[in-house]
């Protein structure tokens, strides 16, 4: 189930028609925006990519920035919670740090137009819309870094720093994953966490 993002039209009660619905619409935002970039997407292109007309998707959302509003908050809501979930069943310090880049790589194969509108367009959102989601933002970040500090096990690296590293590494990964080549996640947390880790020189 999608968060109960406070949009305009939302209505106090959401069953289940509603948010299968509103999932196809922010899916289809996602693809539009990722292609066109915000500005160039139309709410017009939204409804034609969700199959729907287009009073139907004012039934959901009031404008464009709404739309771009709700898919980052979800986005990131959905990073956070699930990450949470993972660890508290990991057992050591690397456990935990592997949950992290699963988490993340296995969410945006799965919604790679997500990554990319994220990346991009956070800077498309003002007021209100971007405060909100910076705030869901920054939540995940810190949890991030939480992670990153416990594997630092004392020694002298910013963990602000090795936190960014680890997150720029991974959102990223839209410019050059490929499905067909890199079809094994598992290996690329592998790969990832080993360079991380320990770093590409050889001892």
């Amino acid at each position: 189930m999608l968060p109960a993002i406070k949009t305009a039209n939302a209505p106090a009660r959401r069953n289940r028609q509603y948010e299968k619905r509103l999932a196809s619409i922010l899916k289809a935002a996602s693809h539009v925006i990722a292609r066109d970039g915000f500005e160039g997407a139309s709410v017009r292109d939204v409804a034609a990519r969700a199959k729907i007309n287009l009073s139907g998707i004012y039934y959901y959302f009031t404008n464009k920035d709404e739309m771009l509003y709700a898919l980052q908050h979800h986005t990131f809501s959905t990073l956070h919670d699930t990450l949470e979930q993972r660890l508290q069943s990991c057992e050591t310090n690397e456990a935990r740090l592997r949950a992290v880049v699963d988490n993340h790589f296995e969410f945006f194969v799965e919604n790679m137009d997500d990554l990319k509108v994220c990346v991009h367009e956070m800077e498309s959102l003002s007021g209100k819309y971007y405060r909100e989601v910076l705030n869901v933002r920054r939540k995940y970040y810190r949890l991030v870094r939480q992670v990153v500090a416990e594997n630092l096990d004392g020694r002298r690296h910013d963990a602000d720093m090795a936190a960014l590293f680890l997150y720029g590494s991974l959102n990223w990964v839209y410019t050059w994953y490929d499905a067909d080549k890199n079809s094994d996640i598992s290996k690329l947390s592998d790969q990832l966490l080993k360079i991380y880790l320990n770093g590409i020189k050889v001892s």
